[in-house]
């Protein structure tokens, strides 16, 4: 499941003189979040990636009513998404750029996404607060992975909010500083499109991978590593982790795949990895390593976006650290700061 890495205001820096203009602007974050949706749904920003347009003809353009979209592009503008000349035309910010379609660094998808289905979800909060079921499962009546299943548009945005917020992972860095120099085949476990193992292997050429994933989440791979020029060094296997996941690696990867369950279901991976992975192995997992205290982190924000999605959650070390032991494996290091938990095997499987 998504996530990105903004920073976290620090509220107990607050003065007495904004404490109330902060918790409104928290509280009405939604009117943000929803015209950022509607611009990034109708791909405004790839229609004036070459120049400012009036928004007569951006209406035209999406089939939009011209006033209103005037007024979500002017109170987007206000906040530096966009430009606003003395003619109401408007153009792109650097920060707007990033909702180009096919910007190298495009978030487009994942602003649609937070815009849709898990938009809706949130809405479901209190309800899931009070009883425990998780919101997403009782605003669509079935659960996230089987709704991606069902809905191929939504699934697509899914897997490029996935390999798009790779780029905006803190764990993504501390995996590609990882020393792999004594590693030989790296297994991406969850790994969508690609993008975290083709990262890995363009920085360490000696290595090879293996690809594994459900079919609709694997979709654009082979295109994708292709791309790299990876063809050749990557094995694509499709398939369910919670059956098995492949051998063949002395290097696993999980990135935020544990994070979407409860420990019960998050144990059957562990399990399944620790069948497989020889005693010399590692298995790094990007996930958020939550700080026990009350300091500021995104990660707590994005365990309420498992409370309302999957039903999952993110830890704390101590957490972490029972589950893995659970699992067959030993803690090595969780990192608050890069978002990463680093485990080796400590026993034989029981098979």
């Amino acid at each position: 499941m998504v996530y990105l890495n903004v920073s976290m205001p620090r509220t107990n820096r607050l003065t007495t003189q904004n404490l109330p203009t902060q918790l409104l602007q928290m509280a009405t974050g939604f009117r943000t979040t929803q015209a950022l949706y509607v611009v990034a749904k109708l791909r405004i920003a790839d229609l004036i990636v070459n120049g400012p347009k009036a928004c007569d003809e951006l209406a035209q353009k999406t089939g939009a009513h011209p006033d209103s979209l005037f007024r979500v592009m002017r109170a987007l503008a206000s906040l530096g998404v966009f430009t606003q000349d003395s003619e109401n035309r408007f153009g792109l910010t650097p920060l707007g750029s990033l909702l180009v379609t096919d910007a190298p660094d495009s978030i487009r998808a994942a602003i649609v996404f937070y815009g849709q289905e898990f938009y809706t979800a949130a809405g479901g909060l209190l309800q899931t607060v009070m009883t425990g079921e998780t919101a997403f499962n009782r605003m669509f009546g079935k659960g996230h992975w089987e709704y991606l299943s069902e809905h191929p548009d939504s699934n697509e945005i899914f897997n490029l909010t996935m390999a798009q917020s790779i780029n905006a992972s803190p764990a993504r860095r501390s995996i590609e500083k990882y020393d792999f120099s004594d590693r030989q085949t790296v297994v991406d476990v969850g790994g969508g499109k690609g993008t975290l193992i083709a990262s890995i292997l363009n920085k360490n050429p000696h290595l090879t991978g293996i690809l594994c994933d459900l079919p609709a989440a694997l979709e654009t791979a082979p295109e994708y590593l292709k791309s790299c020029g990876l063809e050749e060094r990557v094995k694509i296997l499709a398939g369910s982790a919670f059956e098995s996941i492949p051998s063949g690696g002395d290097v696993y990867v999980m990135s935020r795949v544990l994070h979407d369950y409860q420990d019960d279901k998050a144990l059957i991976l562990l399990k399944n990895c620790r069948q497989v992975i020889p005693s010399s192995g590692v298995l790094l997992i990007a996930d958020w390593v939550l700080p026990e205290d009350s300091s500021p982190s995104q990660g707590k924000l994005v365990d309420l976006t498992m409370l309302l999605m999957t039903g999952g959650r993110e830890r704390i070390e101590s957490e972490w650290k029972a589950l893995l032991n659970r699992g067959g494996f030993a803690l090595k290091r969780a990192d608050v700061q890069e978002a990463l938990v680093v485990a080796e095997p400590f026993f034989e499987p029981t098979l």
